[in-house]
């Protein structure tokens, strides 16, 4: 697992090679059939551990915040420093491969975790119930837009001032989901 997600933080899962990944960890390329019956498992298996370390770092951000907006900007920035620090990690879990989580629940289950983090910010605004999770995943959705096109340089922001500016954006977001 550890070599799969340092080839995928390097050069992207597109470069994920079973043979590659057996070099890597100094194993025979049947090896690895042990541990995992097939790549889209593994894959899965990546992806869920990728989707556990951004819930890990939203929970440390929004530990000490009350429900509601200061929840949610928490989140939403630590969103963007988990994509901003892991970039490839962030593209591989948040891009095609979630998809699997239909056939992999315990993928579904970490994506679902960490909607709901930003749904509890969204019923501590006071929204209502029936609103809460399309809310939280409309801006779940927002933000991923923009940390993917902060990623790709099409939004230029110096890194100094990337934190204020996507606090200030995450505000703007909640305000117009209101």
């Amino acid at each position: 697992m550890e070599a799969t997600l340092s080839r995928i933080e390097t050069s992207g899962a597109n470069a994920i090679k079973l043979r590659d990944l057996a070099y890597d960890t100094g194993v025979n390329h049947r090896a690895i059939y042990r541990h995992f019956p097939n790549k889209e498992t593994l894959l899965a298996d990546a992806a869920e551990r990728c989707w556990r370390e951004f819930i890990r770092r939203m929970r440390l951000a929004t530990a000490d915040k009350p429900q509601g907006e200061p929840t949610l900007v928490a989140a939403g920035v630590a969103m963007f420093e988990y994509g901003r620090d892991n970039p490839n990690h962030f593209h591989f879990a948040t891009g095609a491969y979630p998809s699997m989580g239909i056939r992999f629940p315990r993928l579904e289950t970490a994506i679902r975790d960490a909607l709901q983090i930003f749904a509890t910010g969204f019923a501590g605004t006071g929204l209502a119930p029936e609103l809460v999770v399309g809310h939280a995943a409309i801006y779940i959705a927002a933000l991923h837009g923009i940390v993917a096109q902060y990623l790709h340089r099409r939004l230029r922001i110096r890194p100094e001032n990337a934190t204020t500016w996507i606090t200030s954006t995450c505000t703007m977001l909640i305000k117009g989901l209101k």
